[in-house]
């Protein structure tokens, strides 16, 4: 099975895989050619909160294969999936690894000999551990030569043969999967006609992800986390994970009277977390010679009280809270919930229109 394989159907189920939850959105094609949001669910794991270390999956830990069979599982019950139904997976980025090439334009046949040879110079790992596929981005000019411009990516067949037993086992078709940040660049980069920086602040892990007309075209992850800052703050007021939770979803990061010594706590993880997106926007530009021309929040840090403020001052770049839901339909009722939504589903969302396209 292809890691850019395409399933053509009027509806796609997209599992978003992450570190302490597993989210679903179903997607149906309209009449129109355009999209609707029909149902979504997530699902938390058991302790994520109480028990630091207790993630589904994290880069110094697997994946517990009968956990998420029973998430799946319990997803695919309340929202009613049907097998027949073409389901896409996200992995997350931890599990990949991805480069830029740039080879001289040729037909896919000379492409997948040529990339084939390339990737045992970048890829890390033995080439027959991991399956490879890669994404044309374009084409740039150097001197009197045009190349094009390719994200190789690798991920350890080990990995997808895992998902795959996994969704069979909880009654699901897989029909395709990819890594987080392709998810990501699709679901909030599609209308973007200038690059744009999405940090995605998850509970064990942060990913960015330059993205450009739906592309992704630059990618990073940092274990510094929404959970990093929850952790630092039970720790450095000696209280509970559940309290700290609470604090921080609701202090100023840059704080008054009284917040001060929450701030102090928050402030050096969350300037980590800034230089590590930093770096790959600069990255990025160096690369591609073009400019970030702002930044979209998304994931659980992304409504943190004064972060979109705090982003705007220390890289110079305005900042908004991403809206996965901006170029969908969706029910009615969902209004009050749109904004909590278009933080929580861009990777589930994402990978969902992957079956689409």
């Amino acid at each position: 099975m292809s890691l850019f394989s395409h399933h053509r159907s009027d509806t796609s189920i997209g599992i978003d895989i992450g570190t302490t939850s597993v989210k679903a959105a179903v997607l149906q094609r309209t009449l129109g050619g355009s999209f609707k949001l029909v149902n979504y669910g997530l699902i938390e794991s058991v302790g994520s909160m109480e028990h630091f270390n207790n993630a589904i999956q994290s880069s110094s830990s697997r994946a517990l294969d009968s956990d998420l069979v029973s998430y799946l599982k319990f997803l695919s019950q309340k929202l009613k999936l049907s097998a027949h139904t073409p389901a896409f997976a996200s992995l997350p980025s931890f599990t990949a690894y991805t480069t830029l090439l740039e080879v001289p334009v040729m037909d896919k046949r000379q492409m997948g000999a040529v990339i084939s040879e390339k990737a045992g110079v970048y890829v890390p790992v033995p080439l027959n551990s991991v399956t490879l596929d890669w994404i044309v981005l374009g084409t740039k000019k150097i001197g009197d030569q045009v190349v094009q411009e390719i994200l190789l990516v690798s991920i350890p067949t080990e990995k997808i043969e895992s998902y795959v037993k996994i969704f069979e086992a909880a009654g699901l078709r897989l029909a395709g999967y990819e890594i987080e940040t392709i998810s990501l660049a699709r679901a909030l980069g599609r209308n973007e006609e200038k690059p744009v920086l999405v940090m995605d602040i998850g509970g064990r892990s942060s990913s960015f992800v330059v993205t450009k007309k739906g592309l992704a075209l630059f990618s990073g992850q940092t274990d510094f986390s929404s959970g990093s800052l929850t952790q630092a703050l039970a720790t450095g007021l000696n209280i509970s994970l559940a309290r700290a939770d609470m604090l921080k979803r609701r202090t100023q990061i840059i704080g008054g009277a009284g917040e001060h010594e929450l701030s102090t706590i928050l402030i050096p993880i969350i300037d980590v977390i800034i230089t590590e997106a930093d770096r790959i926007r600069k990255g990025f530009e160096a690369a591609f010679g073009e400019s970030v021309a702002g930044v979209l929040l998304a994931g659980s840090g992304a409504n943190m009280p004064g972060f979109a403020d705090y982003l705007t001052k220390k890289m110079g770049l305005p900042v908004q809270t991403s809206n996965a839901l901006q170029s969908l339909h969706y029910p009615s009722e969902l209004e009050p919930f749109v904004a909590e939504l278009g933080t929580t589903l861009p990777t589930a969302i994402g990978v969902a229109l992957k079956g689409f396209f």
